[in-house]
């Protein structure tokens, strides 16, 4: 017994060590995310995206272009497979598509609507505080981080891809209702000059619908 005792306390001890320094790790991850991202006023990219309907048992894909500014918002310029977009300006978010008579607007309560697809897209700085690291890998020359919402909302988990530079390169995320959105990024242009413009719907002709 007194042997046995003995092997449980040090696998014990070395579970805690184990769970201590991936504790570390993660921290250390975090924050070199949270410093980059502290230093990037715009962001300009093309992404792909795939989204896996759970009840249809059907995926849709999608791509075109993503803008970021500090203080301003950002914006999804779909290309395909038909023009879209879904635009942040600070205080709303509108959507509309190229065949659409008319263009809905949300007003944004952030207070909230933390723990949704927002929470990786708007502050990225604010990482650690809305999200707790579950697990860590290496996959492509890229780590791989689990997160989980600190807060209940729409999300129930999302994967980040960060490359060397701790830019997120690739996003998976898992919504309560099982669907998956599979987001990547590619030609980003970091801190190059982006028009306030970008930024302000324009609805023209197309009648507003409130939410």
């Amino acid at each position: 017994m007194g042997v046995m005792r003995s092997c449980l306390r040090i696998v014990t001890a070395c579970f805690v060590l184990v769970t201590a320094f991936a504790s570390v790790a993660h921290a250390d991850m975090l924050d070199s995310i949270k410093k980059t991202y502290s230093g990037i006023d715009t962001v300009e990219a093309r992404f792909d995206q795939k989204i896996t309907m759970s009840a249809l048992k059907r995926q849709r894909e999608g791509k075109g272009e993503f803008f970021y500014k500090r203080g301003k918002g950002f914006l999804w310029r779909y290309t395909a497979p038909k023009e879209k977009i879904f635009l942040y300006d600070g205080a709303a978010l509108w959507q509309t598509e190229e065949d659409r008579p008319t263009v809905n607007r949300e007003k944004v309560n952030r207070g909230k609507m933390e723990g949704n697809f927002f929470d990786l897209v708007d502050d990225v700085t604010r990482i650690d505080t809305l999200f707790t690291v579950k697990e860590s890998a290496r996959q492509d020359n890229m780590d791989v981080l689990l997160l989980v919402p600190k807060k209940e909302g729409t999300l129930q988990s999302a994967r980040i891809w960060v490359d060397g530079q701790f830019i997120i390169r690739r996003m998976e995320i898992v919504e309560i209702t099982g669907n998956v959105n599979v987001m990547e990024f590619s030609s980003i242009k970091i801190n190059k000059p982006l028009s306030d413009a970008l930024f302000v719907f324009k609805p023209g002709n197309k009648e507003i619908e409130e939410r």
